[in-house]
This record gives C-alpha cells, structure tokens and sequence, in this order.
C-alpha cells in the first residue's frame, strides 16, 4: 500500500531470519530494521498515525493489558517530548506488572499525573504539539494448554533533525510458516509513504 508521503531517504535490513523449526514444518522468526527521512515533522507524523490507528488504545493501553514494551519491560509503550500550553513536557506510559503467573498483565502509568486521562491520540484535540515521541510494544501470544514461543514486537521513534525527520523502526514477529514481512497488522498502520513498506521488505526476504 502507498499513501502521500514523500520519502527523502529510506533503508530497510534484515536483522533476524531464522527457521527454528523443520522445512517440512517451519518456523521463521523474521525481524526488519527500517530507516525513513521525510520533510514532515514529528508532530504532522503523529496526527497522520493517530488517524491511521498506529496510535491508539490499542498500542497505548489505558487499561490492564497482557502485553508490555519490551521482552524486558523496560521500555514504555509511548514517551514523548511535547509543548503543552507553553510547557516543555516529558509524556509517558509505562507499564506496570499487575499479576498474573502464566499470563502476566501490566497497568498502564501515565507520566505526568495530572496529564493521565489524555491519550496521546486525542494530543492534537487539546492543542498539544508533539516535538518528539517512541512507541514500544512486546506482544507474546499464549494459547490454551499450550506452550507458545510466538510474538510479535516493534519500537518506533520519531525525531526531528536538522533538515528533516527521522523514523526509525524495528518490527520482528516469530513463529511464522513462510518467510514473509513480520507484523502485517502494523505495516498497514504505517502505509503512508511513498514508497510500499511491505513490498520493499518482501523483496529483501526473497533474496536470503
């Protein structure tokens, strides 16, 4: 998929491939690195992927959730640097371990307070500008009475440089039965280049 905006510099690496499992029954787990310079600024860039649902309660929960940042869980889902009513404000949402044994659950904390009932995708509805910003999310999928190694993963930041912006990404997902571009769910939530992200990744992984 294609969308309208113009890529200045792009590279796109394969950072994992690897079949864990048998050729009759494989298993890749796939990861990709993506480096995209655009003329936008980071702020344009975080109202083109709110409406794209990039950023939305689905990746920034507000609510207990079964995922978290990172495998460690150091990272937050969402951190951004932001100008709100004339205010230099560092913005996040951690997660906090809440339970679980077999599934772990994690809460949600918005950083600062008294901003914890604005969701970054409802930032432009309360006039704040955003200067910079991350997003982080570690997905493992368990099933029912069986031990599951499947995940999925991306962490994306967005930065403004001297003469244009920065996006850079890494998107892995594992436990896949062909070689194919990891996290198709996602790559259709950031088709808004010039350029079809997924295409361009298919073709390197034809290519191993």
């Amino acid at each position: 998929m294609i969308g309208g905006v113009k890529t200045l510099r792009r590279e796109f690496r394969i950072a994992e491939l690897v079949n864990y499992g048998t050729e009759q029954k494989p298993s890749y787990t796939v990861s990709v690195e993506i480096w995209i310079h655009v003329g936008e600024s980071p702020d344009s860039m975080h109202r083109i992927f709110v409406e794209t649902g990039l950023i939305s309660r689905d990746t920034v929960p507000f609510e207990v959730v079964n995922f978290r940042g990172s495998v460690s869980g150091d990272e937050p889902f969402y951190a951004a640097e932001i100008l709100y009513e004339g205010a230099l404000i560092e913005y996040s949402v951690h997660p906090r371990h809440a339970g679980g044994i077999r599934e772990l659950r994690y809460e949600p904390v918005v950083t600062p307070e008294d901003m914890r009932l604005i969701h970054p995708a409802e930032f432009h509805r309360h006039g704040i500008e955003v200067l910079s910003w991350e997003l982080h999310n570690y997905r493992p999928h368990l099933m029912l009475f069986i031990s599951s190694k499947k995940y999925e993963h991306f962490d994306l930041s967005v930065r403004r440089e001297e003469e244009s912006t920065s996006i850079n990404m890494k998107i892995g997902e594992s436990d896949l039965r062909r070689k194919t571009a990891p996290c198709r769910w996602l790559l259709q939530r950031i088709s808004v280049f010039d350029i079809d992200v997924e295409e361009e990744l298919m073709k390197l992984l034809c290519d191993e």
